[in-house]
């Protein structure tokens, strides 16, 4: 496994890496499952390398986690029986949870409690969450309100906090795993933000969010979701593109809270020779 903040160099890398390892890559990216969402999402090039998990659904699609572990099993049993090794590439931390320990099986959707939910702000419903829940009130972002709502409406149905559910996410996990990670100082890292939004604009991200018809997923996704903003008036193309820096700079905040629960192999991603430290780890713990 290859992983990393965003704008952090992770697809670059992972295609000389696969190749040195005959490996096929799988996306480990909730946004690159989305056909049309291109320029948003920085679609990698594949340079001659398979890649599996990206372009399966219309940007109208929902997706969950569940969907994403039955499809990456299927590609990982694929790859394995033609004999070649499997580079899981990206920066979703709950699909990295769900790959190596499952999902959490449990508490049916409550559409009744969903709609009150919606109703409130979504500061509100995080403050009610550091009240039943404090440890996922830490780990959950105070706008993300799809988690939050989850994590109540779990609390609701059995009284019990969903970190205290989550236990089964401790024991062994599903696959054998070595994990690399690309690391990089935030102020590095807020630079190569800031050169990837102003090269996503230039590339045409405004006519690529105005040509597709993103569902309620997509639509979340950071640089779609801003532009979308601006598209409805709510403030000028401008402030979308500070919000875009803003949220994906959030948005790696969030991945390194993710990461932290994994025992991760740190390379320098700045480093000249990244690939060959990558290639170090891997061969350092895979047989040859």
């Amino acid at each position: 496994m290859l992983v990393g903040p965003t704008a952090g160099g992770k697809s670059r890398a992972a295609v000389p890496v696969a190749r040195e390892l005959d490996a096929e890559i799988v996306s480990l990216d909730s946004m690159l499952l989305y056909r049309g969402m291109d320029i948003g999402t920085d679609k990698p090039a594949t340079g001659g390398v398979p890649h599996h998990l990206i372009d399966l659904l219309d940007a109208k699609e929902r997706f969950d986690l569940r969907r994403y572990i039955e499809q990456a099993d299927r590609v990982i049993a694929d790859i394995s029986a033609r004999g070649r090794r499997v580079l899981v590439v990206g920066g979703t931390g709950l699909y990295l949870r769900g790959l190596l320990k499952g999902v959490f099986e449990g508490v049916a959707r409550n559409a009744e409690l969903r709609a009150q939910l919606a109703a409130t702000e979504a500061s509100v419903l995080h403050a009610r969450l550091r009240e039943v829940d404090p440890e996922a009130a830490a780990r959950i972002h105070r706008n993300d309100r799809r988690r939050i709502t989850r994590a109540l409406e779990v609390h609701a149905a059995t009284g019990r906090p969903l970190s205290a559910l989550q236990t089964q996410f401790e024991g062994p996990d599903r696959y054998p795993a070595v994990i690399a990670g690309l690391a990089w100082p935030r102020d590095a890292l807020r630079e190569r933000v800031r050169t990837r939004v102003a090269e996503m604009f230039r590339a045409g991200l405004v006519a690529e969010v105005s040509a597709l018809s993103l569902g309620p997923t997509a639509a979340q996704a950071v640089g779609y979701k801003e532009v979308l903003g601006a598209l409805r008036g709510d403030y000028d193309m401008d402030e979308a593109r500070r919000l875009v820096e803003r949220n994906t700079m959030r948005l790696a905040r969030r991945q390194a809270t993710w990461f932290k629960r994994f025992p991760i192999r740190w390379v320098d991603g700045a480093a000249g020779d990244v690939v060959a430290r990558l290639l170090a780890v891997y061969r350092g713990s895979t047989s040859e």
